[in-house]
């Protein structure tokens, strides 16, 4: 016969006291407890008749008065473009029963706004929804953070443009600037490289050697502002020469893409570039890597390019503050509603996925 185990929460547990009676008759004291309710609430909680018309709350917001408040609609306080929904949750709520949650925004007496959470539930009585219970949450200072993330995002973006723009600029003073003159000097003097006396053909080679080695900087310093192939051929075409670029440094580099139909956006083109640039040169730069794995494809969703090295990987807590890549990565795809999956693990490498809706999705 085996024994029953007792329930060990039994002999540590005390017997829970007797009601206060006191507590019991509170109970059922449904004015005592709407009372405390009201008091002890860090919200805005007001009872609505059938009618709309608030017959009472346990506060008011700044600058009103109860009186100001109780015998009034209840969208009285709302702005015109919010009263709408707002009246269409409480006839829903009155006619189904339901809860509704919702958003509304009321005009301070001081002309200023203030925002509010509502959650909206019947109160019945007999099975009968006589009256509706609204608590507001003010969410002024969320959504006051929320203006200024905007903001900070929609400067961000316009720096971006600017940066991009300027960039553009000078890789044009580049093109057509020092690098035709180099090239110019190069076709001079290749063009008499012949007739130079053999005591000074060692100086006049050195000095070949030179300049082209000034032309070949000035194409890699186009190429690192902005590659002409982006704006003259295509998203294709630039990133393509990343991957070039990349084969000096990695033994194996390949490059997958399918973008059929008609260019992207600009903007939209310009981000996954620059995504695809810091992503390239993490991997040359830092990861030691082998094998090189680009993509570039057009998916339901947007457009998706995925970067991915078989290098030494990294630990994401561990990056020093100033390596601003990644997050320059990150910045970039949520400027434009995408989100980056960064994977990676110290010797396992490191993978960089990012898909971009369209603009305006």
């Amino acid at each position: 016969m085996t024994a029953a185990h007792p329930d060990p929460r039994a002999a540590s547990d005390p017997p829970a006291p007797e009601l206060d009676p006191d507590v019991a008759a509170v109970l059922q004291d449904p004015a005592a407890l709407w009372a405390a309710v009201q008091e002890a609430s860090g919200e805005y909680v007001a009872l609505v008749d059938r009618a709309g018309i608030i017959r009472g709350c346990n506060r008011v917001d700044e600058g009103f008065t109860l009186d100001q408040v109780v015998g009034h609609a209840f969208t009285r306080f709302t702005l015109p473009e919010s009263a709408r929904s707002l009246q269409e949750s409480l006839e829903h709520v009155l006619t189904h029963g339901e809860v509704r949650t919702l958003e509304t925004t009321v005009r301070r007496l001081d002309g200023s706004l203030n925002y509010f959470a509502l959650r909206i539930a019947p109160v019945r009585r007999a099975g009968r929804t006589v009256a509706l219970l609204v608590c507001c949450q003010n969410i002024r200072p969320l959504k006051t953070t929320e203006q200024a993330l905007t903001h900070e995002r929609n400067v961000l973006k316009r720096l971006l443009e600017i940066q991009e723009r300027e960039r553009q600029l000078v890789s044009y003073e580049i093109h057509d600037g020092i690098a035709q003159y180099l090239a110019g000097a190069l076709m001079h003097l290749q063009a008499y490289q012949h007739a130079c006396p053999p005591e000074a053909a060692r100086e006049f080679d050195e000095g070949l050697r030179l300049l082209q080695a000034a032309a070949e900087e000035s194409r890699r310093l186009i190429g690192g502002l902005r590659p002409p192939a982006l704006d003259e051929l295509g998203l294709v075409d630039a990133i393509q020469s990343l991957v070039d670029e990349a084969r000096l440094d990695v033994d194996v580099v390949t490059f997958a893409h399918h973008l059929p139909g008609e260019r992207l956006a600009p903007q939209l083109e310009t981000t996954i570039f620059r995504i695809a640039q810091e992503a390239i040169t993490n991997a040359r730069k830092h990861a030691r890597a082998g094998r090189l794995q680009v993509e570039l494809t057009r998916t339901a969703d947007g457009v998706r390019i995925v970067v991915a090295d078989d290098g030494r990987g990294f630990d994401p807590a561990a990056v020093p503050e100033d390596r601003f890549g990644l997050e320059g990565i990150r910045q970039r795809a949520q400027l434009l509603g995408g989100t980056p999956r960064i994977t990676t693990a110290i010797g396992r490498g490191t993978t960089i996925d990012v898909t971009l809706p369209p603009p305006g999705a």
